[in-house]
């Protein structure tokens, strides 16, 4: 397919729309080999906190070589560490409103995912406590695929790790070279240096990569702290990481858009995410066909209000359309469910995504500062 050009003012493809288009196909290598082996994970990362067990780790490779593995000292991770998170300030409106996705030549474009068996979860509990849904409205609408191609494999599964534990898990999706888009919700209580892990693997799928790649981060901003965020909050649950390798370079990413209530009321949007309700979080769902019915703007964020379905897993997953030009546009990330009662009548019962012209400009602000 060629892309079109697009526009602020472009609207997103309807359902009816994207039933037409047909996935396309790229010959040659998925990624060059020489970008793949720059961001190859044979390598092992071992770190600690302070660096202070590192004098210990020259002994493993005598160990491993006797015994073909060794046990990690005391206070050693296997992965990397992060380094700087917090709150981020406002940007201010000097940037776009708007981010551009980009999709590599070497990349298929897939608008229709390949179906994946659904499979009850392996267990029924998620650290300790049930899965909890969101929101399912009426038959359950989530579709589990494999991801393949471009955008799918521009989302993936992240693991957050607090003192060396992990502690939950959720959907993040690629919006810059080394730049994922998430929940703040689901950030590490503690950001200081050495504190917290992020773990990123684009296009999981039944415990690995569909892709063979993945990345810890490095950094994260969040608009809100993960202890404030609450159904008053929920426009500003958003938050951007920074990878160690550049995984957008070989995969692509999604832009990112301001929502127009022009759009309400129209199927036009897809949830992806790793929900632990009907996989087990192994395989990653999407739902076509979604309406906004509802936008609470407060400021530069906004509640993208909608009716997909959603639980556990869900959190941080992506809220996109299609737009002319062929390509992705992310309006919102997935932050949970919102019940507001008005005396004895339901006066909203929805699930809610942080969206608003925030969003982009806070993803341009920090590519700019994350080269």
């Amino acid at each position: 397919m060629t892309n079109l050009p697009n526009d602020d003012t472009a609207e997103p493809l309807t359902l009816e729309q994207l039933l037409e288009m047909d996935n396309d196909p790229v010959s040659g290598e998925m990624i060059p080999a020489e970008m793949r082996e720059s961001m190859s994970e044979r390598v092992v990362h071992l770190s600690s906190p302070d660096g202070s067990e590192r004098a210990k780790l020259p002994d493993l490779g005598a160990e491993l070589a006797r015994n073909g593995s060794f046990q990690l000292p005391e206070g050693v991770f296997l992965g990397r560490l992060g380094g700087d998170g917090r709150t981020q300030e406002g940007v201010g409106d000097s940037w776009a409103s708007t981010t551009p996705p980009h999709r590599p030549d070497w990349r298929p474009r897939v608008y229709h995912p390949k179906v994946a068996p659904t499979e009850p979860p392996p267990w029924g509990v998620k650290n300790g406590k049930g899965v909890r849904l969101h929101k399912v409205y009426g038959p359950e609408n989530r579709t589990p695929f494999r991801p393949e191609g471009y955008p799918m494999t521009c989302i993936g599964r992240i693991e957050v790790f607090e003192s060396g534990v992990r502690r939950q898990f959720g959907t993040a999706a690629l919006v810059g070279p080394r730049h994922i888009a998430t929940s703040a919700h689901l950030m590490p209580r503690d950001g200081g240096a050495g504190r917290w892990a992020v773990r990123f693997v684009p296009g999981f799928f039944n415990g690995v990569s569909t892709v063979g790649l993945e990345s810890f981060c490095e950094a994260y901003r969040h608009v809100v702290h993960p202890n404030n965020v609450s159904d008053s909050t929920q426009d500003r649950d958003f938050a951007v990481l920074k990878l160690y390798n550049p995984l957008g370079n070989p995969l692509g990413w999604f832009g990112t858009k301001t929502y127009d209530d022009d759009w309400e009321d129209e199927g036009r949007w897809t949830l992806v995410g790793y929900p632990g309700s009907i996989t087990g979080a192994e395989r990653p769902t999407f739902q076509n066909g979604i309406s906004v019915i509802d936008d609470d703007p407060s400021g530069e964020w906004s509640e993208i209000e909608h009716r997909g379905d959603a639980s556990d897993g869900n959190s941080g997953g992506p809220l996109f359309g299609t737009f002319p030009d062929g390509l992705p546009y992310i309006i919102g990330v997935h932050s949970g469910d919102e019940v507001r009662m008005a005396g004895p009548i339901v006066a909203e019962d929805n699930n809610v995504c942080a969206g608003g012209v925030g969003m982009p400009r806070m993803v341009n602000a920090l590519r700019a500062e994350w080269p």
